[in-house]
């Protein structure tokens, strides 16, 4: 099952994300260790934390600014 989430984020624009239940959501709770309800935010600092590890293993050597 494949849900949309919008994201606010904080800047002021929106993030899609289609997400594919549970193992998405499951692989939010273990990375901040939560058993609750993922928030918006959740979503927002696990997609941020996953590209910008990619980004910082592709390119190694240089400064990654957030």
């Amino acid at each position: 099952m494949t849900e949309k989430i919008v994201v606010k984020l904080p800047k002021g624009g929106t993030l899609e994300v289609d997400a594919e239940q549970p193992a998405f959501y499951d692989a939010i709770r273990k990375c901040f260790d939560i058993e609750g309800d993922v928030t918006h935010d959740h979503v927002r600092m696990f997609i941020f934390g996953a590209v910008n590890n990619a980004v910082v293993k592709a390119t190694p050597g240089e400064t990654q600014d957030a």
